[in-house]
């Protein structure tokens, strides 16, 4: 069975990403590996980017202090969800409603642990994350036409990814405040299960964009160039 590393260089290399991947690992039955001495994050999401350099072996206090990711993860159920204080200031502020967190995605378990790692040195995963640009988005799109863009949260992307689905999100206005992410980037989830066929279709339409760009500039050639803004 080949390791869930093997899969980093392909996905760097064909979306030309500028981050690491991460891979996500969910467990049930056994607690988390690490000692409980995490410094508190605000969400879930906050481990993502450290995840970039280092293992993070996480439980459900981890997640504690967002109750939106805590439901999206299993963590809690809809109700503790809605009864939070910080879910509350997401209604009353409009940018949900209650009727929205009935259909957010989540995982259909309740994990003991969530490990967030470097792809490149995990041996198994559930869920690899990625961070896009605009042309790897086109790249990954035209490798799945079948992708989801998904609405706010941003963070039910990975049970969408878990439950098979390729899912982007253009990101949350509440998890970009948290984490920093760039306006530029957007972050998508894939499911571990399907990486070796979205590899290959990666390698085909990164060959076909090729061509074709090959094409548009030479053709571009036979046409005036337009005076542009200074």
């Amino acid at each position: 069975m080949t390791s869930a590393s093997a899969w980093a260089a392909p996905l760097v290399e064909l979306l030309g990403l500028a981050h690491p991947p991460v891979a996500i690992t969910f467990d049930t039955q056994q607690p988390a590996a690490g000692d409980g001495s995490l410094p508190a994050q605000p969400a879930g999401c906050c481990f993502w980017e450290p995840a970039q350099r280092q293992a993070l072996d996480t439980r459900a206090a981890d997640h504690a202090h967002c109750s939106t990711g805590s439901y999206t993860h299993g963590l809690i159920d809809r109700a503790g969800a809605a009864s939070g204080a910080d879910t509350a200031a997401l209604i009353d502020s409009g940018w949900i409603s209650p009727a929205d967190l009935d259909v957010v995605a989540r995982l259909p378990f309740r994990p003991t642990s969530i490990r967030y790692a470097p792809l490149t040195s995990a041996t198994s995963a559930d869920v690899v994350l990625i961070r896009l640009s605009p042309a790897s988005l086109m790249t990954l799109q035209g490798a799945c036409p079948d992708l989801r863009l998904a609405s706010r949260p941003q963070c039910q992307i990975v049970p969408l990814a878990y439950g098979g689905q390729v899912a982007v999100s253009p990101g949350c206005a509440v998890s970009r405040a948290r984490t920093g992410l760039p306006a530029q980037e957007m972050t998508c989830a894939l499911p571990a299960a399907r990486l070796p066929a979205v590899i290959d279709r990666l390698r085909q339409a990164v060959a076909a964009d090729q061509a074709v760009a090959d094409y548009a500039a030479t053709d571009r050639r036979r046409f005036a160039t337009l005076d542009r803004p200074a």
